[in-house]
């Protein structure tokens, strides 16, 4: 009964940390720019609904939504997307602050929220 109970507690053990696990349907978690700048496309698995970025600190800009497509920018960066598209095309300006710099793109997918860190190197 006892090696009966270890055996339990380790199965149950296994699916909770497994469940844990971060579903990103597809999408990259980073993208990072060169301080020229440029264009990247993140497909992913599933379609989103909405688009934003934001620098982290609570600021967030909203996307507006013109005959099905998002667009959104925050400072250097421009998010583009499809409502219920699998992929997310970003745009970003060249660098020239001499910093590196950091921004976060949020997205609906289904009822959890999806978020890309990007980076652009100085």
């Amino acid at each position: 009964m006892k090696r009966f109970m270890i055996i339990a507690v380790l199965v149950l053990a296994a699916f909770t940390f497994n469940s844990c696990e971060e579903d990103r349907w597809g999408f990259d978690n980073k993208v990072v720019f060169s301080a020229a700048g440029g264009e990247e496309d993140v497909d992913g698995d599933a379609g989103i609904h909405t688009l934003s970025i934001g620098d982290g600190q609570g600021d967030e800009k909203s996307a507006a939504e013109i005959a099905g497509i998002m667009t959104v920018t925050y400072d250097w960066l421009t998010a583009t997307a499809v409502n219920g598209g699998d992929e997310i095309h970003l745009n970003a300006a060249p660098n020239k602050t001499g910093k590196k710099r950091k921004l976060y793109v949020f997205s609906m997918v289904g009822d959890r929220t999806l978020d890309i860190t990007v980076v652009q190197n100085k």
